[in-house]
C-alpha cells in the first residue's frame, strides 16, 4: 500500500470510487486507472475498451474516447500537484478505435500558468498508428475554493489527506522539471 504522505502513481490513490473514469465502484464506469510515468512526466496506460461502451458496430463511442482523454490530462493535473477543472476539451479522431483491443493513452503538460494548465493526449495502437488526439486547458481550484464545493462529499480527513498528496506531488514535479531541464 502506498505511505499516507507519498506521491500519487494512480488516479485510485486519490480519486473518489465512484468516479466514472477510474472508480473501481462504479458499475458503470470504465475502471481505468491512469497511472503516473514518473521518468517522462506522463500518464502513460494501455487499455482496452470493454464491449458495453461500443458506439459504430465492433468500434468505441467517440464520447468514452473523450472521457478517457478528459480523466488522463485531468489526473496528470492532480499527478503534478494541481486540482483542476476541465475547462476545454478538444478532441480529433484520425481513425476508429477498436473495441476490446489494447491501445496505448498517453497525455502530458505542455503549459503552466498561473490559474490554468495546458495539455495534451493521444491514443495509438501498439503498432504505433494514432486513432486520436486531444488538447486541453485546466483552471486550477484553489484549495479555499475546493473546501467549499466539495464540503458535502469529503470529510476533514479526506481533505487533509488530498492536501499532503498534492504537496507530495508538487514535489514530484519539481523535481522531474530539474531533470527533464538537465537532461
Amino acid at each position: 500500500m502506498r505511505p499516507f504522505n507519498a506521491p500519487s502513481q494512480t488516479a485510485r490513490d486519490w480519486h473518489h470510487s465512484n468516479c466514472y473514469g477510474c472508480g473501481s465502484t462504479n458499475p458503470k464506469g470504465l475502471h481505468a486507472d491512469f497511472p503516473f510515468h514518473t521518468e517522462s512526466g506522463e500518464v502513460r496506460f494501455t487499455y482496452a475498451v470493454p464491449d458495453n461502451f461500443e458506439g459504430a458496430p465492433g468500434f468505441v463511442h467517440g464520447g468514452v474516447l473523450a472521457a478517457l482523454l478528459d480523466e488522463a490530462q485531468g489526473t496528470l493535473c492532480y499527478h503534478v500537484g494541481h486540482f483542476v477543472m476541465t475547462e476545454q476539451l478538444h478532441m480529433k479522431y484520425h481513425k476508429a478505435t477498436p473495441l476490446g483491443k489494447p491501445v496505448l493513452f498517453r497525455a502530458w503538460l505542455t503549459a503552466v500558468r498561473k490559474r490554468r494548465l495546458y495539455s495534451r493526449a493521444s491514443i495509438h495502437l501498439e503498432s504505433g498508428e494514432l486513432l486520436a488526439t486531444s488538447s486541453a486547458s485546466w483552471y486550477v481550484l484553489p484549495e479555499r475554493l475546493l473546501g467549499k464545493i466539495f464540503a458535502d462529499r469529503f470529510s476533514a480527513e479526506d481533505s487533509e489527506r488530498n492536501r499532503i498528496i498534492l504537496e507530495a506531488n508538487r514535489k514530484r514535479a519539481r523535481e522531474i522539471r530539474r531533470r527533464l531541464r538537465n537532461g
